[in-house]
């Protein structure tokens, strides 16, 4: 039986780590067969506007869009 997971996103999608690993967790567990909720927060948020073109960073618009297209769900 699958379990639902939750992941809170509340860092802004450049300042760090957190958000990248958040998306790549929540990737993998929809991979897994978990249906997965990202609940995004405060600058949590800003990783799923569309259009960003980051440079020498991980992508994460794109991990997000990823994300989505699999199955993923954001509550904003």
């Amino acid at each position: 039986m699958a379990t639902p997971l939750t992941f809170i996103l509340r860092a802004s999608p450049y300042s760090g780590q957190t958000a990248a690993t958040v998306l790549k967790l929540a990737t993998a567990a929809l991979g897994a067969g978990h249906p997965t909720t990202i609940f995004a927060t405060g600058d949590g948020v800003y990783g799923f506007v569309r259009g960003q073109k980051p440079t020498g960073v991980f992508d994460v618009g794109s991990a997000a869009e990823a994300y989505l297209s699999r199955g993923g769900v954001v509550d904003l």
